[in-house]
């Protein structure tokens, strides 16, 4: 009887040890899994900000491109106006130096 009690320990012992040792790896693999939840999480936030920034880069080139047009419609107007103004002032010299 003195030899069972012994191996029924050592039995017990490694028991324990196996039981502890599945607890902690699987605290491990619980844990892993929350950081790489959050790695995750913090991507996707990130990607989501990323993209609503381009959006918003987007929507201000097309408000500058309307601006360019306007600008470039007012430019060609300007340019007619002074094409005519160049004519006219032309024709007041050739009379100024007629007369």
């Amino acid at each position: 009887m003195t030899i069972e009690i012994p191996i029924a320990i050592s039995i017990i012992s490694a028991l324990f040890a196996i039981y502890s040792a599945i607890k902690s790896t699987k605290r491990a693999d619980t844990s892993e899994a929350e950081k790489k939840a959050i790695e995750s999480a913090t991507i996707n936030v990130k990607l989501d900000q990323i993209g609503a920034d381009v959006r918003d880069i987007k929507y201000d080139i097309t408000a500058v491109k309307k601006d360019v047009q306007g600008l470039t419609e007012r430019m060609i107007i300007v340019e007619q106006s002074t094409k005519s103004a160049h004519k006219r002032i032309d024709g007041m010299e050739e009379r100024e130096v007629q007369t």
